[in-house]
């Protein structure tokens, strides 16, 4: 199976749309990344971060099941994320009018794979 930083890889060779993508793990474990400049990194992080716990707690007020993705549209592009087992997740920034159907399902499903690629490794949960 391939590492999280494979499963990026494969993430921007499967999306044209995708600009960058970082998956982590708790509050600010980075386990991959399209960055090269640490400090758009750390913004990119923060900013995704910051928008999922406030859909959390807006999705925990409602009374809804937890929040599994999220998708946030601006005029100049979107940002996608995608929740998956032990805390980690994936965002994934866009420029304006991309396929939102299209995109969810790639971010989805190299999230899975890097999970899945952790697990095979024996380092899933570490």
């Amino acid at each position: 199976m391939p590492t999280a930083k494979e499963a990026i890889q494969e993430l921007l060779e499967m999306s044209a749309s995708i600009r960058h993508a970082v998956l982590v793990r708790g509050e600010s474990e980075i386990l991959a990344s399209t960055f090269t400049n640490s400090q758009s990194e750390a913004t990119m992080v923060a900013m995704a971060r910051r928008m999922l716990e406030e859909a959390r707690m807006s999705a925990k007020e409602m009374e809804r099941s937890p929040l599994t993705q999220l998708f946030v549209e601006t005029r100049s592009g979107c940002v996608f994320i995608a929740t998956g087992e032990k805390d980690t997740w994936l965002a994934a920034s866009t420029g304006a009018d991309p396929t939102v159907g299209l995109v969810l399902y790639d971010v989805n499903t190299a999230l899975r794979t890097a999970l899945e690629g952790e697990a095979d490794e024996g380092d899933y949960g570490k």
